[in-house]
Order: structure tokens, then C-alpha cells, then sequence
């Protein structure tokens, strides 16, 4: 019994500092807040930085609505912010009109800037399960305006003609994943940058860019082919967002 109360004591005394270092640990929280009022809901997106660091971050929020009939609508917001420590900063706000039988599905996502790296995520839905209610062949038709979404976060004439050959390419598939493609350029010496692609957070391909017409060529089909074996890697989750 003694030593059942010396534990007891032990763990009353240790829990508040396991506590406060979880909290230490989550230095970048992102959160979505919601709010409805009489069918409309506000979803509001928020950050606090916990560090003692000043941080120069992006933010991607994206909802997805599913209504009574089946038919499918998102909103996307996004940019670049900064945020002091132990400041809490509202970054946007999405208003959507929602019914007791329609289904939303919001997400948060922030990165560093610099890096590009994803320090902090969150999420919320709302009447999950009416997601899943309809055959899946149907499903697939309504989600064809989510597959292939496409980031464009390049910064040179370079990096933007880029993006845009392999936009009007990606875009032409009739096949594409239920993930997002992020094509993001970072500074590098001189003159040159590199090209960095993204899917569902994981790098699966990086060059330096290069005016020459031929070696742009060369790199989109280089894309193309990383995309394609990132495909044939992994058993994607059929109706799920991934950024």
C-alpha cells in the first residue's frame, strides 16, 4: 500500500511536467474552427506559434462539400504569413452553406517556407459517412474535379513555365490520383533555383532549373515518370485528400 501511494504521489507531481512538454513539443499547432449559425458554417484557420522563434510559414485550407444530390463543391485558400512567438494568428476564413444532410471535409495544412516541409496539419468533417453512402463508381465521377489538384508555388519565369507544361500534360490524364501535386521552387546560387515535386509530403523528385528548352522537356518527362511510380508503389485510399 505504501508503495502504491508513493507512485500515486510520484505520477501527481511528474503529470504536469509530461503535460507542459507535450504541449513544448506541438511548437506549430494548426486548427480549425468552426462555427454554424442557422445553416452556415464558418471555418476559420488557425495557428499559434509556441516557440521562441519568429517564423515565416504558409498555410493551404481546402474544403470539401458533398450535398443531399450527390453534387460536389471546394473552396481553396492559401499564402504565405509570419508569426511571432507565442502569437495565435486567425490566417482565413471559409464561410459554406450546410444543411443537416450535406457532408463537408475541411483541411489545414502549414509549411515552412523555406523548406517546404509540413510542421503542422488538422482536420474536420462533418456527416463522414455520407462520403461513403453512394457506389463507388459514382463516387469516383463526383470526386473528378478533386483528382490531380496542382499547386503552383514556383517563383522564376523558369519555375512558372514549368509548372505550366506540366499542368497542361497532368491535366490531360484520365487517370489521376486523390492527392495533391505541389510544384514549389527553392533559391539556390547564381542564377539558378531548384524544382522540388511533392506528393502527399514526400519528395519524389528535384532539379535544377535551366533555360534550355530541351532540358525542361527532359525534366517533365523525368516528372512524369517518378509520378508513375509513385502510382504503382502505393495503394492509394480511394476518396481521401491528401496534401
Amino acid at each position: 500500500m505504501k508503495n502504491l501511494y508513493t507512485l500515486m504521489f510520484s505520477a501527481f507531481i511528474l503529470f504536469p511536467f509530461l503535460k507542459m512538454k507535450a504541449q513544448d513539443d506541438k511548437k506549430i499547432v494548426a486548427k480549425i474552427e468552426s462555427k454554424n449559425t442557422e445553416g452556415q458554417m464558418k471555418l476559420s484557420a488557425v495557428v499559434t506559434n509556441n516557440s521562441d522563434t519568429y517564423q515565416e510559414l504558409n498555410y493551404l485550407l481546402i474544403s470539401i462539400k458533398k450535398g443531399n444530390g450527390g453534387n460536389l463543391s471546394n473552396n481553396k485558400q492559401s499564402g504565405k504569413f509570419s508569426i511571432s512567438p507565442s502569437e495565435t494568428k486567425k490566417l482565413s476564413e471559409i464561410s459554406v452553406n450546410l444543411n443537416s444532410k450535406d457532408a463537408l471535409k475541411t483541411f489545414l495544412y502549414i509549411r515552412d517556407e523555406q523548406t517546404k516541409t509540413l510542421i503542422s496539419k488538422d482536420s474536420l468533417v462533418v456527416n463522414s459517412n455520407d462520403f461513403q453512402q453512394t457506389a463507388r463508381k459514382v463516387e469516383e465521377e463526383k470526386y473528378s474535379e478533386l483528382k490531380g489538384l496542382t499547386i503552383d508555388e514556383t517563383k522564376s519565369k523558369i519555375g512558372k513555365d514549368f509548372y505550366d507544361a506540366f499542368y497542361m500534360q497532368y491535366s490531360q490524364l484520365t487517370e489521376k490520383g486523390n492527392y495533391t501535386i505541389a510544384i514549389s521552387e527553392l533559391p539556390s546560387r547564381g542564377t539558378t533555383g531548384q524544382i522540388i515535386v511533392t506528393i502527399d509530403d514526400k519528395q519524389i523528385y528535384s532539379f535544377f532549373t535551366n533555360p534550355n528548352e530541351e532540358y525542361l522537356k527532359e525534366q517533365l518527362a523525368m516528372t512524369f515518370r517518378n509520378i508513375k511510380d509513385y502510382n504503382a508503389k502505393k495503394n492509394l485510399i480511394k476518396n481521401e485528400f491528401l496534401y
